[in-house]
């Protein structure tokens, strides 16, 4: 049986992690294929029994890379920088979610060693095409059986908003913020949720003072109360914001029962946003800026898009796009009022051919 190993994480609670996790799962169901991991899985939260029975046959092999053979295939986590490749016997293919436009020239050579990438969104791929490098588009997964429509449980008399995704810069949870602050002063009963919290905290949420939309946030050994005296020296009242700690994939849904919009104006995804994917399967009312990688997962009448995008200027950020404070203040309002005329029932089936099953099954069928 052909081998495909892996070697980021298998984890439940940050998005790679949630890929890999997912990877794991339905190789192991495969067919025609063996899937396996470098690397020990790691969870917040209790599995469910089967996948818990699944990968209890499974043992991580560290030296499996060394172990393959010419058919086989080794999928490589690449970030940012990249070293040039090690040239092996066997098929060695890279997975990319890069946000560079254009990328280093260094970095287009050393992609260009791989037999092929895997890209994370049509934009990513588009982006390394017009560079040369040949490339095939997975689009990430969402578990549309895990994420789907609850009643609210606590927030009954609260208008709740929700903000997610890794504290930085590029999320642009500044422009939440600012938004928010605004929108609060006018709505009592508005409450702002945050899911921001990360293991990289402390070295990348910083980058939200690159804009200067907000007052800075100072960072610090204890991120949480950082976060919090953050979001209060930006005009938020204390009963108008609850932040919460790092949580894991399972649990996600117990948040989004409360919530009456989702907002996302991020300023570049290289991948299509998987938190934004498991809102929209939830059926919740989504604010998505209209750029990157977001592009393949606004569709008619799923979300509302945030149409005002202003370029970003810097090396490397072409195609990203600012989303207008004013935008966002004014679309919170729409949802608040009622406004938005989207059906739930739309949103949710807007996500139902984005299963976790289909993406992997994409996925491991390139090698097939």
């Amino acid at each position: 049986m052909k081998m495909v190993c892996f070697n980021w994480a298998v984890a439940d609670y940050f998005g790679w992690g949630v890929y890999g996790y997912n990877l794991l799962i339905y190789g192991r169901t495969h067919p025609t294929l063996e899937v396996s991991s470098l690397t020990e899985p790691s969870f917040l939260y209790p599995l469910s029994p089967i996948a818990s029975s699944l990968l209890s046959q499974y043992k991580p092999k560290p030296n499996a890379r060394l172990e393959l053979e010419e058919d086989d295939v080794f999928l490589n986590y690449l970030g940012v920088s990249n070293r040039p490749l090690e040239k092996a016997k066997f098929r060695d293919i890279g997975v990319i979610f890069s946000e560079a436009n254009p990328m280093a020239d260094q970095e287009i050579r050393n992609l260009k060693e791989y037999e092929f990438i895997v890209a994370g969104s049509s934009w990513n791929a588009s982006v390394l095409e017009e560079a040369g490098i040949q490339t095939h588009t997975v689009i990430q997964g969402v578990d549309t059986d895990l994420f789907r429509p609850l009643p609210k449980r606590y927030f009954k008399n609260r208008f709740v908003v929700f903000s997610g995704g890794k504290l930085e810069y590029r999320k642009g949870q500044d422009l939440v913020l600012k938004a928010f602050a605004r929108f609060a002063a006018k709505h009592p009963d508005a409450l702002l949720v945050t899911a921001w919290r990360s293991q990289w905290e402390e070295s990348i949420a910083p980058s939200v003072n690159y804009s200067n939309v907000c007052e800075p946030l100072h960072a610090s050994p204890d991120m949480g109360s950082s976060i919090y005296d953050w979001i209060l020296r930006n005009g938020v009242k204390p009963n108008q914001v609850l932040c919460l700690d790092t949580a894991p994939n399972r649990l996600m849904p117990d948040v989004f029962r409360e919530v009456d919009l989702a907002v996302f104006p991020n300023r570049c995804e290289a991948g299509t946003n998987l938190v934004a994917m498991e809102a929209l399967a939830f059926g919740l009312p989504c604010l998505i800026s209209q750029n990157t990688g977001h592009l393949d997962i606004i569709q008619k009448n799923n979300a509302i898009p945030l149409t005002l995008q202003k370029p970003i200027e810097g090396l490397g950020a072409t195609g990203w796009g600012e989303s207008s404070v004013d935008e966002i203040v004014d679309r919170m309002e729409d949802a608040y009022q009622g406004r938005l005329g989207l059906d739930p029932d739309v949103v949710r089936g807007s996500m139902l051919n984005y299963s976790w099953e289909r993406s992997i099954n994409q996925l491991l069928g390139l090698f097939v």
